[in-house]
This record gives C-alpha cells, sequence and structure tokens, in this order.
C-alpha cells in the first residue's frame, strides 16, 4: 500500500487534495556525502538506515528509494567507527600521558545497507539520478530528498552554501543542486529535509523555478539550522553521542505522528541541542518582512514588532502559537516572549555567556587534569611493577584489545589506590563536578541561544502573516499558501511505531543558571606563572609546587599583596605545594573575598604576604529569571490600570497575588473561583495582570458575566512579566506583607488548586479536568471543561 498523502490547506492550493499516492509516483532520495572516511561518520549511516525504515514502513517500495552513502557498494573501508570508551574511571587517566595512548581508536568499515538501492554520493551518480528521474516523475508526483552529512558555510554568498559530497572537498551547492532540479517537470513536488551545518541556506531552493522572484511553491523543506549556524554535530559536547540533533528528533517524532508539520512542531520543544528547526515557509516570510523593511527605511524587527503588536489584538487566533512559546519557555527555562525586542538582549549576550562558561570549564579542568597526573605518579611509586606495562615502549606495541585489556587492569586498581587517599578522592570529586557542571552550563547556554533564535523564528512567522494580510500582493499569498502545502507531508499511520527516545529533565531557569554560575566561579589572583626549574628548586631546596610570578595583572590581588615579576610562590605556609600547578587549584578553591597567606621567596629572603581572592574577571549578564522566594518582588508600577487601583510599592497594602492572565486562556478561568476564594479567606489583594490593551479588555469583560478581581491592570509591553520572566499563563505571584516574594509558579489544576502551603479549598462544583496539549506534547498546569476538552485536546 503506497502511503504518502498531502493534507489539505486551502482549496485548490497546488498540493491541497489529500490522497493516497496509488496515482502519483513518490520516490525518496536519501543521501550521506561523508566527504572522505575519516568524517563520515556513523551517526550519519544511522540516519539514513532509520529514514529508509521509516519509509518502508510506511509502505514506500524499496525500487522508490535511493540511497546515495559515501562510496557506495565499494567493499572498501569508508566509515568512520570509535568504540566507546567502557570503563567508567577512565576519567582517572585524562590530563596524563595515558589518556590519548588508551582510548579507544577510530577504525573504519565498510558501510552497508541491506536491501537497498544504495549508489556513490558524487554530484555525477546524482546527476545521473535526476536525468533518469526527469523521464519518470510527472507532474503531481512528489520527491522527497533528505541530506544527513556536513554542511560547508560559503562566506561570500549565505544564499548559496555546501553539502559534503563524497570524496576530498567535493561538495554540492545551492545553485548546483537547483540545477538538478531544474531538470524535473515544474509540476513535480519537493520536499527536503536537511540536517548538516549552514543547511537554511537551502532553504533559497524555492527560488529555482522563478530566479529568485516569487517561489511557485513546489520546492519546500524542513531544515536543521539558519545559513550561518553549526548544526548540532559540530559541538563536542554531542561528540560519540546517540539518538541527539535535529534528524534523530524529528525521525522519532514522525514514528509519533505522520504529520511533518506537526512533527516539525514537535521537535522545536524536544531538540535539546543549539539547532534552531526551521521551513522554507519561514524563510520565505523572514525575507518578505526584510524586503519590506528596506523599501520603507526601516527596522525590520521593529516592523515585525509593530506587526506582531497588531497580532495580538486577536490572541485568541494565535493560541497554538503561543501555547507553543510558553512550552518552549516551560521546558529550556525561559519566558516566553510576546516580540522580538524582549529577545534581542538574550541573542546578544548569550554568546559571551557561553564563553565564561568555558573559561570556567577549561581551568577546572586543567587544576583536574594536573590533580590525575600527580596522583598517577603517587600510584606507580606505589605500585612500581606497573612502571613497565605502561611504558610508552610497552603501550604503543599494543593492538587494540591489547590496549583494552590493560585499561580493564589498570584502571581498577588506580581506582582503588586513589580512594584509599581520602584527600586526593575529596579533590577529585570536587574539581570534577566543576569541570562537569560548567561544561554542561555552557553547552546548555549554547542550547538556550538556539532557543531564542526558535522563539524569533515563530515570532517572524506571525508578523509575517499578518503582512501578508495587509500589505502582500495576492501572488506573494498565493506562494506562501503554497509552500504550507507543499510542506504538508504525511505519512500513512502504517509508519507509526514506539519512540525510541528518552524525555529528559526540562532545563534549569536562568536563575537556577546564575546561581550555578556563582557557585562555581573560580578564585583569582592575578599572576602569570611557571613552573620553578629543577635546578633552581634543588639551588634553593624548593618543592615541586613552587612556580615563578611571570607576570602580575593591573589592578588584582596579587599586585594589591604586593606580589612582584620574579617571585617564588611556594604556597601557605603551613601546607607548601608539593605538587606541579597546585597554586592554581589553590586560588581557585580559595574562598572569594577572604584573606589568605602565602609564603614568597623573593631573592634569598623568604616573606609572608596577605592576599584576598577575587572573582574570576567576568561581568555576568543581567538576564531575566524568576526573583527568589525571599527577595523583594520587583515594581511593578509600569502597570497600567484598566480598573481599580495599581499599588505602586508593594511593601505597603500587601500581602497580594499576582495573578497573570489572558482573555482567551481557559485555565486562566478555571482559576478564577479559587482565585478569588482566597481573595476574600486570606485578605489578599488579587492584581490580575494581562498584556492585552484596554480596548480587548473592554469587549471581554462586557460579555464576561461571572466574578472576576476588582484589580486589573493591563501591561502591553510586557515589563512586569519580564521582571518576574512569566513564561505561560495562568502564572501567580504571592508576595507577603513586606513586599517579598513568597511563592511563584505557572499552570492550574483544579485537582491541585493553588499550591499555595497551608491553602485547601474545595469547591462546590469542580470542572472536569484535562491536560492541555499541543501537538502531542503536554502542556502542564492546564485545565479545561468538558466541553473545552472536546474542542482542545488533542491525540499524541
Amino acid at each position: 500500500m503506497l502511503v504518502l498523502c498531502a493534507c489539505q490547506a486551502v482549496a485548490g492550493g497546488p498540493f491541497s487534495q489529500r490522497a493516497e499516492l496509488r496515482g502519483p509516483r513518490f520516490e525518496a532520495v536519501l543521501i550521506n556525502g561523508g566527504g572522505k572516511r575519516s568524517s563520515n561518520y556513523l551517526s550519519h549511516l544511522l540516519h539514513v538506515k532509520e529514514f529508509n525504515e521509516l519509509l518502508t514502513r510506511a509502505g514506500v517500495p524499496a525500487s522508490n528509494i535511493t540511497i546515495f552513502n559515501a562510496d557506495g557498494t565499494n567493499p572498501g573501508a569508508d566509515l568512520a567507527v570509535r568504540r566507546k570508551q567502557r570503563e567508567d574511571n577512565f576519567w582517572l587517566l585524562q590530563g596524563t600521558r595515558l589518556e590519548k595512548a588508551l582510548k579507544p581508536k577510530v577504525s573504519y568499515e565498510s558501510s552497508e545497507i541491506a536491501g537497498a538501492d544504495v549508489r556513490p554520493a558524487t554530484p555525477e551518480d546524482l546527476q545521473d539520478w535526476f536525468e533518469d528521474a526527469a523521464r519518470r516523475l510527472r507532474p503531481g508526483d512528489t520527491l522527497f530528498f533528505y541530506v544527513t552529512d556536513h554542511g560547508t558555510k560559503n562566506e561570500n554568498d549565505l544564499t548559496d552554501n555546501y553539502i559534503s559530497m563524497w570524496g576530498d572537498k567535493v561538495t554540492l551547492s545551492v545553485r548546483e543542486l537547483g540545477d538538478m532540479l531544474r531538470l524535473l517537470d515544474p509540476g513535480v513536488r519537493v520536499v527536503t529535509m536537511m540536517s548538516q551545518c549552514y543547511s537554511g541556506s537551502f532553504a533559497n531552493l524555492m527560488y529555482t523555478a522563478s530566479n529568485n522572484a516569487v517561489p511557485d511553491g513546489h520546492i519546500c523543506g524542513y531544515f536543521s539550522s539558519t545559513a550561518e549556524r553549526r548544526a548540532y554535530g559540530c559541538y563536542p559536547e554531542n561528540r560519540d553521542k546517540d539518538n541527539v540533533g535535529h534528524s534523530f528528533q524529528f525521525i522519532d517524532a514522525l514514528r509519533s505522528t505522520p504529520n511533518f508539520p506537526e512533527a516539525h512542531a514537535r521537535v522545536l520543544v524536544t531538540d535539546r541541542t543549539p539547532d534552531v528547526p526551521m521551513r522554507t515557509s519561514d524563510v520565505y516570510l523572514r525575507d518578505l518582512l526584510s524586503a519590506a523593511a528596506k523599501e520603507a527605511s526601516q527596522d525590520a524587527d521593529e516592523m515585525a514588532d509593530r506587526l506582531l503588536r497588531e497580532a495580538w489584538l486577536d490572541k485568541a487566533r494565535w493560541e497554538p502559537e503561543i501555547r507553543l512559546l510558553d512550552r518552549i519557555g516551560q521546558v529550556f527555562g525561559y519566558f516566553s516572549p510576546r516580540a522580538l525586542a524582549e529577545l534581542h538582549q538574550q541573542s546578544t549576550l548569550l554568546p559571551d555567556v557561553s564563553e565564561k562558561f568555558k573559561a570556567y570549564s577549561q581551568r577546572w579542568r586543567l587544576c583536574r587534569e594536573a590533580l590525575a597526573e600527580e596522583n598517577l605518579k603517587r600510584f606507580l611509586t606505589a605500585q612500581p611493577a606497573w612502571e613497565a606495562r605502561i611504558s610508552e615502549e610497552a603501550v604503543k606495541s599494543l593492538d587494540e584489545r591489547g590496549r583494552r585489556e590493560l585499561s580493564a587492569a589498570l584502571l581498577p586498581e588506580l581506582a582503588a589506590h586513589t580512594a584509599g587517599d581520602t584527600s586526593t578522592a575529596e579533590r577529585f570529586d570536587f574539581l570534577k563536578k566543576r569541570s562537569e557542571q560548567a561544561k554542561a552550563a555552557r553547552y546548555r547556554m549554547q542550547v538556550r541561544l538556539g532557543v531564542v533564535l526558535r522563539m524569533e523564528t515563530i515570532l517572524r512567522n506571525i508578523a509575517g502573516r499578518v503582512f501578508l494580510e495587509q500589505h502582500a500582493s495576492t501572488a506573494e499569498r498565493e506562494a506562501y499558501q503554497a509552500l504550507v502545502d507543499c510542506e504538508a507531508l504525511v505519512l500513512s499511520d502504517d509508519a507509526a511505531s514506539e519512540s525510541r527516545l528518552v524525555v529528559p529533565e526540562p532545563f534549569p531557569s536562568y536563575e537556577e543558571e546564575l546561581q550555578l554560575a556563582e557557585a562555581i566561579l573560580p578564585g583569582w589572583m592575578g599572576v602569570r606563572f611557571r613552573q620553578v626549574s629543577d635546578l633552581r628548586r634543588e639551588d634553593y631546596g624548593l618543592q615541586d609546587g613552587a612556580v615563578s610570578v611571570q607576570a602580575v595583572y593591573p589592578d588584582s590581588a596579587a599586585l594589591e599583596a604586593g606580589l612582584e615579576v620574579g617571585d617564588i610562590i611556594l604556597g601557605p605556609p603551613d601546607a607548601l605545594f608539593a605538587e606541579q600547578y597546585r597554586l592554581r587549584e589553590w586560588i581557585m578553591t580559595a574562598p572569594i573575598g577572604e584573606q589568605q597567606t602565602l609564603l614568597v621567596q623573593r631573592g634569598g629572603a623568604q616573606r609572608v604576604v596577605t592576599l584576598t581572592p577575587r572573582p574570576f574577571p567576568i561581568k555576568m549578564p543581567d538576564l531575566p529569571g524568576p526573583p527568589k522566594e525571599g527577595s523583594p518582588a520587583p515594581p511593578i508600577d509600569k502597570v497600567q490600570a484598566y480598573r481599580g487601583e495599581i499599588p505602586t510599592d508593594l511593601t505597603k497594602g500587601g500581602p497580594y497575588l499576582l495573578f497573570y492572565w489572558a482573555t482567551w486562556c481557559r485555565p486562566c478561568k478555571a482559576a478564577l473561583p479559587e482565585v478569588l476564594a482566597f481573595e476574600r479567606e486570606r485578605n489578599t489583594k488579587v492584581i490580575s495582570i494581562t498584556d492585552e490593551i484596554p480596548r480587548q479588555l473592554k469587549k471581554f469583560f462586557a460579555q464576561w458575566e461571572d466574578p472576576f478581581p476588582q484589580i486589573v491592570g493591563w501591561d502591553e509591553l510586557r515589563r512586569s512579566f519580564l521582571a518576574y520572566a512569566i513564561s505561560g499563563t495562568p502564572a501567580f505571584v504571592l508576595i507577603d506583607a513586606e513586599g517579598k516574594v513568597e511563592k511563584a509558579w505557572t499552570g492550574y489544576r483544579a485537582s491541585d488548586g493553588l499550591k499555595i502551603p497551608g491553602w485547601t479549598w474545595s469547591p462546590e462544583e469542580q470542572k472536569d479536568e484535562t491536560v492541555l496539549t499541543i501537538d502531542g506534547l503536554e502542556i502542564p498546569g492546564s485545565t479545561s471543561s468538558q466541553e473545552e476538552q472536546k474542542e482542545d485536546a488533542t491525540d499524541e
């Protein structure tokens, strides 16, 4: 049974008719170029195999699927494979001379895809395929074109980036692929999916037939990132990891929903890499806005924000997009934006924050690796029989199996030796934890930047659709709709299977990241140093950890303490440094702001200096994060009153319950009876705050007949939303009589209530409950009535 179909979007669109493709032909091309065997990774081969399996399960005949993979069926080795590190304690060797020697080596195998039509991934072979396909594909047929590979950025023209093909420096550009697509009848629908670095450039294939005029909508696709950004595989944190990134997430989403647009929406939430999933239609709307802004001599983002303000006049229309923004914010520890201006600071500062965490991670890692080298020395002193077994010559003579056996024998004994030295074991635990925390936080910052760009894409899409309605030509509106129709590819339910991915925990909030940054912030004294030479140590009778000061930085603790170039730092008077590079660990772990003493040798004399470690020289950017419980509540004096009086000073007249709501928000309305009961029984003023303007509120209250809090404020610029990091509605902030935050939370379920300690409520009539879902993703903290449930709950 042939099982691919197109969703109906607008009657009369080029791909609007939903019909199983028993008549029209469906073909698929799956590409993994690889470049050369050293860069042809196993993950790419797995992508191709899994998509081939998915299409086969969907009923696509094997004869209709062509795979271009590396060197094709050539039996020579074309695939790089690295055995995973089996030993949990291998980190004890990181930084030592044995790390590289005993680390699993890359081996090379011949890639195989059983039962498939596999060809070499060369431009010539692909050209031949297109020439053949041009003779059999007809108007109404569909070509699915999938790429998992390396990508290269064209620094001179981001609209013409490259895919790596098989062969050293062999590539395929956007224009070259466009030339191949021109061989097909213009009535053939082409849906691409690309997961390589800089893949967003290939969205420009939409202009293939129109030569950069209005696209005709027969070429569309899905991409892992923008034209200027790397994809997940280029981040070292993902090296040797399975089932991460755009391709794996998209394939897994298609196992749950056969609908490509729904799968794309799911990936926006579930992909925990720096990828920025986008569609051709997103890029087209961005291009339209940019062109319109340029013609009007306006800033494109400012124009988009004006259009967004118009969109929010009817927020109910945009509820799916708003809920998607909310869900992304909740999963990744962010607020939910309503304007591009709200995201500009993050997109500017997050790369800098990421680099600072990188510096932290590197410094903590250097400390741990220095300790590992010293620990190995002490082990060899205690176990001299190992010296010969792990000498450079002995290890070099071993094959892969011999190295595995050596590691398996060495590491348990080294781990036991380390555990027996309590001081060293505790230092290892501390340094390992710090380096891993900083490394993970750095990567999360890179992911957060990708998430900001995902949110920007959603907001631009909304703005672009408002622009289409109000300002675009008929041809531009038809082009956009044709692209949406083209993207609406659907597999049959036969493709469904169980998800293979584990749903991870949500990201910590940005406030928690700042707390982590404070906890792992290394101390700093402000010197450049090197180890004292063996001869000099012998002359002065110094221990191994003595270091010579090479430079003293201005405005540093070292300069303030009177340290000078040429001084020899010996260590604390009662615990001189006996290990190389011990000074680095000492200053990084010393309490910041607390005086420390060091014994210093200057010339032939020794002296004690007093030094106060300072924080590592970094200014953390002040990004939005929820206020801590017990901290002063941010003022809401910028909130304007629709009715009632908005307090200008939250330290007076309280306590207060801030209730962030929206006129279109069903869970907000479900919470109202309990909110009003809490106001009455606890004598706590409820201040309801929305970002909707008075005109919208007037219309709402003209129709609303049930009780509602007396104080209603509107905050169109969302200043208080940002101050309290509101990521969805309903949201609540309980402020005590002293004006301090007592509790803050998002979401409401009738069964759970307001989640305020000591508060219980038993309504006479409680609505039946359901969890609101978007694209099969559960939105926690939502309720709806039975009638609403019929309308809004979606099947997973």
